[in-house]
């Protein structure tokens, strides 16, 4: 069996890709992110349909989604050293806007000169307590997707924290694939959440308008 033709129109824009071609037989990808590798199909493909070039864990960015990307803002807090510089790169490797602190103190003042998209934290910090500063979360922005962390958490700890409000709970150690996937699921809900919140008020603002306008 002849080994498939690459087509010339994948193989020029390979090099613009998230991805790294590991095996020229089989067409093998490898996620530059996650580092998961597949095999698209390319025999007899005169287009390449939209997110070709996606890691199946969702978490790869093509270069030309980068910087929609990159305005989605993350603020993470882990008094976990290297766990904590591990995440922030591979979210800004991604593509996304990382802020990372290690206690709460610090956390709660870069909340109070931002806004972001995504609050990461560890439920169980030196200095304030995660259910704590969850709440402090939802008080300065209800559309601030939350995700929280532990490394030793029991059943009870992740009911708490989605009782509290959390958006998602994960648990320690952090697979990067599933982390980014989940984050992005996260952040694309919040996005949307917030537009649609923002078009409420636009439209309620309009209505007024014309209400106002038409009154005898």
């Amino acid at each position: 069996m002849s080994e498939p033709k690459i087509p010339y129109h994948v193989r020029r824009n390979l090099e613009q890709k998230n991805v790294e071609l590991i095996d020229e037989a089989s067409f093998t990808l490898k996620c530059a992110n996650c580092n998961h590798t597949w095999a698209p199909k390319t025999e007899g493909r005169k287009r390449l349909p939209k997110n070709y070039w996606r890691c199946p864990n969702g978490c790869n960015v093509e270069l030309g989604e980068q910087g929609k990307k990159s305005t989605l803002k993350v603020l993470l807090v882990d008094d976990d050293v290297p766990l904590n510089r591990t995440l922030s790169a591979i979210m800004r490797k991604a593509g996304y806007d990382v802020v990372n602190v290690f206690n709460g103190s610090d956390m709660l003042e870069e909340l109070g000169k931002r806004r972001f998209d995504a609050v990461i934290m560890d439920i169980r910090l030196p200095d304030i307590d995660g259910t704590e500063l969850l709440r402090r979360v939802k008080e300065s922005d209800p559309v601030t997707g939350t995700l929280m962390m532990s490394g030793v958490a029991t059943l009870e700890d992740a009911v708490e924290s989605l009782n509290q409000g959390a958006d998602a709970f994960i648990v320690k150690p952090v697979e990067p694939g599933d982390f980014l996937y989940r984050l992005g699921v996260l952040t694309g809900f919040k996005r949307l959440e917030r537009e649609l919140r923002q078009a409420k008020v636009r439209y309620n603002e309009l209505f007024s308008i014309v209400n106002k306008s038409g009154a005898p």
